[in-house]
């Protein structure tokens, strides 16, 4: 006989079924517990089973004044009478609804029906004994909790069976110049896949950045992707929304600035196994150069102990704000000089994911790979506007940028050093310029770097220039 869920359907059964559930014990109707709401800060007990076992079904559905409530109530399991939940994560990234929103989707081990019915089917075996808790760490009581938590009892534990884990992790924005960590475990196990929310600091697309998962101590990705999407089992940046068995993408937002999106993958038919450690990661962006917000539910099997996660995020912090767009009041954009520059390696990038300091979200952006200058145009200058001008430049500075320089007619007007260690910044320099009747040639060199940076790019913001 075949195998599968319909091939072993005919087969007896060495367990019995059991549930522990919400139902209101006084026999009436308050099944969702309406009678003993879930107060701001308490933590209530979904199930306490004794004994060796399998968790096999969580149905959840929820009632609840708290708009924030799929951020605000947390989940967590305990495995073997263990001190550190194996299971962490708020309720509704843990059944891959992201940024705290309702959508319907399908999946093998986690389906969303409609009217906001969270079910989990991921197979999760004790030996002796597990416990299932809900915190709710928001602002007002939730009103209902109904919730099923369906188990297989064992007469002995399983043999050869792993512990499952799912951890949530958050960064908003992305840390610059390093990889999103989805999750990171010693022991032995295996990667089953995530979940992952982002949303757009910036407009254009997310998901150039690449998957690298490291195996066993490895310094090179043993699985090296080549695109987000491509991870997630997309393409071309995805079409309308959609949900398949392993992977789908079942909110999709815009290629523009505060547009949402959920993606996920699970690797239940090609789990990724581990010896002693695995960290699995993900670019943000091509060579990690947007800095979304990204926030994800990894999931996994591995022998127990495993690793105390760090600790939740506030409840407050576990959305992001919205991205806002400043302008430099009076100010020239730099990036209306890209086209006239006509070189490859100057365009304009969006720096969104990086803050909301640059003015109209980006910068004019030079990528030489060595030291070059450039030529600026500067539009004629008629008698009577030629003199002293001031000048504020609003520049950016980061660890690969370079030093630099701003001539004006053969004259060396400012200087600057564009690196910078702690990350991408935007700084402000002043200095006087002369300008001529007539035309005038204006010049960036981007002339070495500092020892510590790791290239020779540059990058400006805006500049306003006044009389003096």
């Amino acid at each position: 006989m075949g195998g599968g869920l319909l091939g072993n359907l005919p087969m007896l059964k060495d367990f019995s079924a059991a549930r522990q559930s919400s139902f209101d014990p006084s026999g009436g109707n308050a099944d969702g517990r309406q009678d003993w709401p879930i107060q701001p800060g308490e933590t209530r007990q979904m199930a306490l089973i004794e004994g060796a076992g399998a968790i096999t079904h969580i149905w959840v559905t929820i009632a609840s004044d708290d708009p924030k409530h799929l951020k605000n109530l947390v989940l967590r399991m305990y495995w073997d009478g263990e001190e550190n939940p194996s299971v962490e994560s708020p309720i509704g990234d843990f059944f891959g609804l992201g940024h705290g929103k309702y959508y319907q989707y399908d999946c093998l081990p986690i389906q969303i029906g409609t009217s906001h019915a969270l079910n989990c089917f991921w197979r999760m075996p004790f030996a002796d004994g597990a416990r299932v808790t809900v915190t709710n760490d928001g602002p007002v009581a939730c009103g209902a909790f109904y919730y099923y938590v369906d188990y297989e009892q064992y007469k002995k534990p399983m043999a050869n069976a792993a512990y499952f884990h799912a951890q949530y992790r958050q960064e908003y924005p992305c840390t610059p110049g390093q990889n999103y960590l989805f999750m990171e475990a010693k022991g032995r196990g295996h990667y089953v896949g995530c979940n992952l929310s982002i949303h757009n600091r910036a407009d254009g697309w997310w998901g150039e950045g690449d998957d690298m998962i490291y195996v066993d101590g490895s310094e090179k990705p043993v699985l090296h992707g080549t695109g987000s999407e491509d991870y997630f089992c997309g393409a071309w940046c995805y079409g309308p929304a959609f949900s398949n068995p392993y992977f789908g993408c079942p909110l999709r937002g815009e290629h523009a600035r505060n547009a949402l999106w959920n993606v996920y993958r699970y690797h239940l038919a090609d789990p990724v196994p581990f010896t002693t450690d695995i960290r699995v990661t993900i670019e943000h962006g091509h060579a990690n150069d947007r800095n979304d917000d990204f926030s994800s539910v990894a999931y996994w099997y591995q022998t127990e102990p495993h690793v105390p996660f760090p600790p939740l995020p506030a409840p407050d912090e576990r959305l992001p704000g919205e991205a806002t767009v400043h302008s430099e009041a009076g100010a020239t954009e730099a990036e209306e000089l890209a086209t006239a520059m006509g070189a490859e390696e100057v365009a304009v990038q969006p720096l969104g994911g990086f803050g909301d300091e640059w003015s109209n979200g980006s910068h004019l952006w030079f990528r030489p790979d060595a030291p070059k200058n450039y030529a600026i145009p500067v539009p004629p200058v008629g008698e009577s506007d030629a003199g002293a001008y001031k000048v504020e430049l609003w520049y950016t500075g980061a660890p690969d940028y370079g030093t630099c320089e701003l001539w004006v007619n053969g004259e060396k007007a400012a200087a600057w050093d564009g690196y910078d260690a702690g990350g991408v910044v935007r700084r402000k320099i002043e200095f006087p310029i002369t300008l001529k009747a007539g035309t005038n040639a204006m010049e960036l060199r981007i002339t070495g770097k500092n020892e510590a940076s790791r290239g020779f790019m540059a990058g400006l913001d805006c500049y306003r220039i006044s009389r003096m």
